[in-house]
C-alpha cells in the first residue's frame, strides 16, 4: 500500500515538473504572439513576399502597417483596461464576503498575481 502511494506521488510530481517545464518553454512564444509589433512585422513580410510588392510599394505601405500596429496597441490597451476593471469589481465584491484573516491572504494573493502579470508583460 505504501509503495503505491509513493509511486502515485512520484508520478504526480513528475507531471507537475513537466507542466512547469512546458510553461517555461511556451512563455517566450506567448509573449511574441501578444506583441502587436511582432504580429505586424510578420504580416508585412508575408504580404510583401506573397504579393510580390515592389520596393516602392513596400515603402508606401509602411504607414498602413504602422496604423495597424497603433490600432492593435489601442485594442490591447483597452482590453487590458477592461480586464483590470472587471477584476477590481470581482475583488471588491469578494472582499465583502471574507473574514479579516481571509482578507490578509487575499491581499497577498493579489500582490503575487500583480508581480506575475508585470513580469509577463515585460518585453
Amino acid at each position: 500500500m505504501k509503495k503505491k502511494f509513493y509511486i502515485i506521488c512520484s508520478l504526480f510530481g513528475l507531471f507537475i515538473l513537466g507542466a512547469l517545464f512546458g510553461i517555461g518553454l511556451a512563455l517566450p512564444f506567448a509573449k511574441k504572439l501578444i506583441s502587436e509589433h511582432h504580429f505586424v512585422q510578420q504580416r508585412m513580410k508575408e504580404e510583401a513576399k506573397r504579393l510580390k510588392l515592389t520596393p516602392e510599394q513596400v515603402e508606401k505601405s509602411k504607414p498602413i502597417y504602422d496604423q495597424l500596429r497603433q490600432d492593435l496597441a489601442k485594442i490591447k490597451n483597452d482590453t487590458l483596461t477592461s480586464i483590470a476593471q472587471a477584476s477590481i469589481r470581482q475583488s471588491t465584491e469578494l472582499a465583502g464576503l471574507l473574514t479579516p484573516e481571509q482578507i490578509e491572504e487575499f491581499k497577498k494573493l493579489g500582490d503575487e498575481r500583480r508581480v506575475k502579470f508585470e513580469k509577463f508583460m515585460k518585453p
